[in-house]
């Protein structure tokens, strides 16, 4: 049960979390609770695509989840989302992956690292003047996008499998693949961004194919990479897949539960669900958000198979145990809610969820997107 007080921004927790507080194995992976920080750009990097010391002030203060998954990092120069996104797309990153790995361990919890790229979702000024490559020209692509040739595609599987290299060799205990929110992964899946007529496009195995390659790929060099050749340290490799969107036409909920299917037969040993672009609708009576929702149907449809994280919408530890309680998911991904106050987890292990500063959701869109230090609940911590 929740009791909200009159601000909104502190709220009275009455249930035992020993569902939401219990360990996780992730494929080898032990993770110490069921509370998920989840790849949530913070903008501080440069065109070199460098840690800072900004990220790593981040992580260390966002104490307490089991896992942590480092934001958005590009596997290319080309497919950034912006001109401050952390890469991994050369060697000389790895040092500060390694930093920020080491950061996140000293936190007790396992490092999670999102590879990424953004495909039609960038521009010139976003990606240093390169080239903006996508699967199919539709109305929606920017006006100077180039279809993707075959060899540029196999290109780009070998760059998220160079990337996973080095986020290994970085220290890193997972690496998911970015296969959502309208980004490449997403683009080659859905129907309205993918109109190609070849073995990458057409029939949804064809659509899932660049992601299936990505597992492959990414899955050789994370064996390849950890210590003995895989059989030492164990390295998870994670999907987050955009299970269905609201776009014309719609990559629908039975197209994307068939598309975990293939990804886990692939190799993939977790899978992150949200939306591929846009939100699909749900029912007016479902009790979850849509992308909850869409974790719960691919959960049911995977039967244990692979462990799932859920996200979307989850402000208090009542609701992520009631998410695990009813077996919507299996480990819960806390977003904006860890933004407006870190230490949302730490205080949840403590007993203390009661002082979380609450997020209030902020409209028409979260502070942290726009101007962070006018986020209500940051400026009521920081007085």
């Amino acid at each position: 049960m929740r009791l909200a007080n009159t601000g909104g921004l502190r709220h009275t927790e009455t249930m035992n979390y020993a569902q939401l507080l219990s360990p996780r194995a992730v494929a080898g992976v032990e993770v110490p609770n069921r509370i998920v920080m989840p790849p949530l750009v913070i903008w501080q990097a440069g065109l070199d695509g460098l840690v800072t010391e900004e990220h790593l002030a981040h992580y260390r203060r966002s104490a307490g989840p089991g896992l942590v998954i480092v934001e958005a990092t590009a596997v290319s120069p080309e497919g950034r989302l912006a001109a401050t996104q952390i890469g991994a797309w050369h060697d000389g990153q790895t040092e500060g992956l390694f930093r920020l790995a080491e950061a996140i361990h000293h936190s007790g919890a396992s490092a999670g690292i999102q590879i990424h790229h953004a495909g039609g979702r960038t521009s010139a000024e976003k990606n240093g003047g390169l080239p903006i490559l996508v699967p199919s020209i539709t109305a929606k692509t920017p006006a100077d996008a180039h279809e993707l040739t075959e060899d540029q595609i196999l290109g780009i599987v070998t760059a998220f499998a160079a990337a996973a290299r080095r986020c290994v060799e970085a220290g890193f205990d997972l690496i998911e693949i970015h296969g959502a929110h309208g980004y490449l992964g997403s683009q080659f899946l859905a129907p309205s961004t993918n109109h190609r007529t070849d073995r990458w496009g057409g029939s949804l195995e064809n659509r899932c194919r660049f992601l299936v390659q990505c597992v492959t790929a990414v899955r050789s060099a994370v064996d390849a990479a950890a210590p003995g050749g895989g059989a030492g340290r164990p390295v998870a490799t994670a999907v987050r897949l955009g299970a269905a969107d609201g776009s014309d036409p719609r990559l629908t909920v039975e197209e994307g539960v068939k598309a975990a299917r293939l990804l886990v037969d692939a190799g993939a040993e977790l899978l992150h669900v949200s939306h591929a672009g846009s939100m699909p609708a749900v029912a007016k009576d479902a009790r979850w958000s849509p992308t909850m929702e869409l974790a719960r149907a691919v959960r049911a449809s995977l039967e244990g198979a692979v462990p799932v994280i859920g996200v979307g919408g989850i402000k208090t530890p009542t609701e992520a145990e009631s998410a695990i309680a009813e077996g919507v998911c299996d480990l819960v991904a806390v977003g904006r809610a860890m933004l407006a106050d870190p230490e949302w987890a730490a205080k949840c292990v403590a007993g203390e969820a009661d002082q979380i500063n609450r997020c209030i959701d902020c409209k028409p869109r979260c502070f942290h997107f726009t101007d962070p230090a006018k986020c209500p609940p940051r400026k009521r911590r920081e007085k």
